[in-house]
């Protein structure tokens, strides 16, 4: 596997016996089921926090309430005011946000790239967002916390450290510009993944790690053992390893997710986000279907109500593997690309496994056998966006 592929995640499980009295505090078995997994899969199941670059657009500012007068007081006792509390804090908030849409370039030429680094540093003072937050009353503000926004235009939060003053000075610093941002791991949730923690320009593909499932107290339970059966670090998700599993099977079938990760491993493409569902947004009808079922269904000459029922059944057991990215731009002008890998669970066609024997046979050739079932690849697509 791992010299047909440059870029895997996990091996079939083998069957062995290990001792790991040294490893888990109560008893465990002995035999155990072991599979070899990659550096990147190491770094998807690993626990600890990583840190990634990440832009400061902005500000939330959280002031403190004012003061009323004893007119005020009074007249709120006798005739309160129905506020709902989200008005209450919309009040008593405000966001403060760049307008400038300077991203960072990414031309192949790094000396150019750093001459427009200088010029937005040098611009970066007259922002007007900067001069209002320089102007800010800080004896009125209760709290301050960063504003970031991610490549695809999404933002979040940021907590800052220290007083008041400390929390604007950052701000104000780090506005427009990169700043190192800790999440508590690579697993973020909901089968989402941040991949920018992981140097895939140094990934080496005939490093590996093992990954141990034993029993104990009659529950399966995982570990990740390095090369010398040193613990690692235990997986206490076993959704997880399922992820693993799904991921290694996309990339072996879906050539497009393949290219797409090598890219980022040539230094080509700088990778974003890894995300697992269970079900497209857009389902397959007679008249959409995936070009494997089109060939399919013109070799056999199906009729409209069997390419309905058909169709029906691909909108379930469905494994999704959408992984985007941004590839090294020429002209300096980035866009979002994302590969979507559609997996099918082979079960959701037993409904027609005797009505239509030929389709099913057809299809079950393509279905190996695994850990998680006998999935097929249904589909692959491919996008982008300017950004």
């Amino acid at each position: 596997m791992k010299e047909q592929n440059n870029i895997w995640i996990i091996s079939e499980g083998k069957m062995a016996d290990l001792d790991l009295s040294g490893i888990c505090e109560q008893d465990a078995s002995k035999r155990v089921t072991e599979y070899q997994i990659s550096e990147l899969a190491r770094y998807l199941l690993n626990p600890n926090p990583i840190s990634v670059e990440e832009k400061v657009v902005g500000c939330r500012i959280k002031y403190r309430p004012h003061h009323s007068g004893l007119i005020d007081r009074l007249k709120n006792r006798f005739f309160p005011k129905k506020t709902a509390p989200s008005e209450k804090e919309d009040a008593l908030t405000e966001e403060i946000i760049s307008a400038s849409r300077i991203g960072f370039p990414s031309f192949q030429d790094d000396d150019l790239n750093r001459h427009f680094i200088k010029i937005n540093e040098l611009l970066r003072q007259y922002d007007p967002a900067h001069k209002k937050i320089a102007a800010l009353d800080r004896e009125n503000i209760e709290d301050v916390t960063a504003v970031c926004e991610d490549i695809g235009g999404n933002r979040y939060q940021l907590n800052l450290q220290g007083n008041t003053g400390e929390k604007i000075n950052y701000v104000m610093n780090s506005i427009s510009k990169r700043v190192n941002v800790v999440f508590n791991k690579a697993y973020l949730s909901m089968g989402l993944f941040e991949m920018r923690g992981f140097r895939f320009p140094l990934y080496n593909p005939h490093t590996n790690y093992r990954l141990i499932k034993y029993l104990q107290n009659n529950q399966a339970r995982y570990c990740v053992l390095n090369g010398n059966y040193q613990l690692e670090y235990p997986v206490n998700d076993h959704e997880l390893v399922n992820y693993m599993h799904i991921f290694e099977q996309s990339i072996r079938t879906d050539p497009k997710l393949n290219e797409s990760l090598t890219l980022c491993t040539r230094g080509e493409g700088k990778p974003l986000k890894l995300f697992f569902s269970t079900k497209l947004d857009q389902s397959y009808t007679e008249k959409h279907l995936p070009m494997t079922y089109r060939k399919i269904f013109d070799m056999y000459k199906m009729n409209l109500t069997e390419k309905a029922a058909v169709a029906n059944m691909l909108n379930n057991n469905q494994r999704i593997v959408s992984f985007n990215y941004v590839p090294r731009s020429e002209s300096g002008r980035q866009k979002l690309c994302i590969n979507i890998s559609v997996l099918h669970d082979i079960k959701a066609l037993e409904p027609i496994r005797s009505r239509l024997p030929q389709l099913y046979s057809e299809i079950n050739q393509k279905a190996p056998s695994s850990d998680i079932g006998r999935l097929y690849l249904l589909d692959s697509m491919r996008g982008f966006q300017y950004v």
